[in-house]
């Protein structure tokens, strides 16, 4: 039992080792950078977009945009979000954050 227990500690750990990790950096009160590290990781852009539309419904946004990638280092990446409420200057073709979650806009 225990060498079976082991065993799925060490699969997770190694399923986790795997993930990309995101780092959040607040800018401005609609404006933060994510860090994505390690860039190659299994859906490491999509969790990076995912996270963007996180951000954004968490800080009271309903769209963002992304703004170029770019490299901080050779094992890590970062995008700036840019946050916007319906309406607002510039919101127009921004990515809706409900829908890349699939959730139903308020």
């Amino acid at each position: 039992m225990q060498k079976l227990k082991a065993a799925g500690v060490a699969v997770l750990a190694l399923s986790a080792a795997g993930c990309a990790q995101i780092q959040e950096t607040p800018l401005a009160p609609n404006m933060a950078r994510l860090d994505v590290n390690p860039p190659w990781a299994p859906g490491g852009a999509d969790a990076a977009l995912r996270c963007a539309a996180e951000l954004t419904l968490r800080s009271g946004y309903s769209a963002f945009r992304i703004t170029p990638v770019y490299a901080l280092a050779f094992n890590n990446f970062g995008v700036t979000v840019v946050m916007f409420r319906a309406g607002d200057p510039g919101a127009g073709g921004a990515i809706d954050a409900a829908a890349v979650l699939g959730q139903r806009a308020f």
